[in-house]
């Protein structure tokens, strides 16, 4: 190394060297994503002694995927290995790496991932290290999609789920927001529950009897033979009644005018006092000397 390229080194900062890594980092974070962009994880296909070799894995992969003939070649599978090692106790089959000849074929075989779940096949992308640690942090939000059968799934990094003929997004952290949607959507499509009716009390007519009122004033119904002659009498006794309680609504008024009357006067007479006494004063002190005096003392 140089004089010149170890000065250069020495005059960098921590936080220009912190800068460095990130961005190498990230730079070898593009180039593992890039060479893992045609490949396919594919979990559940059974263990055999005819699927030993990789060639046959290859073949077979081949027409699990797209349906081929066993003899047309290898026209848009590269590869395909088992990942790990072989247990004799282990109870499930390794995860077969696929690699692909093109990022179109690895879609092609996404589409027929319904079919395959059916014989109990499952297809997954070739993660790098970080794009599984990102999964892992959405892995709650996954048990919660999937035990309210939203049927959620990775594409990549991002979770995705169902919710009836389309496909949703989920961020992290985004299921309770699904479920609150969720929620507040049922309330809203619901019809409203049926009305209790309390029962209620059936209500008595109260029948009016004017004979109460007629022998309130005196008048009785005995011996009456003309029924227009008692409607006169009870007009002429609601008239009364009537005028006796205006004349003591009058005279209930015209009482509280005069409280008021009266106590207006007092105050006016008070008023009068306070300024009749300074003014008695004063004349007295010029009429007479000696009260003069007696007002200055």
């Amino acid at each position: 190394m140089e004089v010149s390229q170890v000065r250069a080194f020495g005059t960098r900062t921590y936080d220009q060297l912190q800068q460095e890594k990130q961005s190498s980092a990230e730079q070898l974070e593009h180039l593992h994503r890039h060479s893992k962009r045609n490949n396919l994880v594919v979990f559940g296909v059974p263990e055999s002694m005819a699927l030993n070799t990789p060639a046959a894995l290859a073949c077979h992969m081949q027409g699990l995927l797209f349906q081929t003939p066993t003899g047309a070649g290898l026209t848009k599978v590269r590869s395909a290995f088992r990942l790990g090692k072989w247990k004799q106790d282990q109870g499930k089959p390794r995860a077969v790496l696929v690699e692909l000849l093109s990022v179109a074929a690895k879609h092609t075989a996404f589409q027929a991932s319904k079919r395959l779940r059916a014989v109990k096949v499952r297809l997954d992308e070739d993660l790098t290290p970080q794009q599984m640690h990102t999964c892992r942090g959405l892995s709650t939000d996954f048990q919660w999609l999937k035990a309210r059968g939203y049927k959620p799934f990775f594409r990549g990094i991002t979770l995705r789920y169902r919710d009836g003929p389309l496909i949703r997004k989920c961020a992290r952290g985004g299921a309770n927001k699904v479920m609150a949607a969720a929620a507040q959507a049922a309330r809203a499509t619901a019809p409203p529950p049926p009305r209790q009716q309390q029962a209620e009390e059936p209500r008595v007519p109260v029948a009016m009897d004017p004979s109460v009122l007629l022998h309130q004033h005196g008048i009785s119904l005995d011996g009456l033979s003309d029924p227009s002659n008692m409607v006169a009498q009870a007009a002429q006794a609601i008239i009364d009644d009537f005028d006796s309680m205006m004349h003591a609504l009058a005279m209930m008024s015209l009482v509280r005018l005069l409280a008021v009357v009266l106590k207006v006067v007092n105050f006016m007479n008070i008023m009068i006092l306070k300024l009749m006494c300074p003014m008695m004063l004063w004349a007295l002190s010029l009429g007479c000397p000696q009260t003069n005096i007696i007002v200055a003392n």
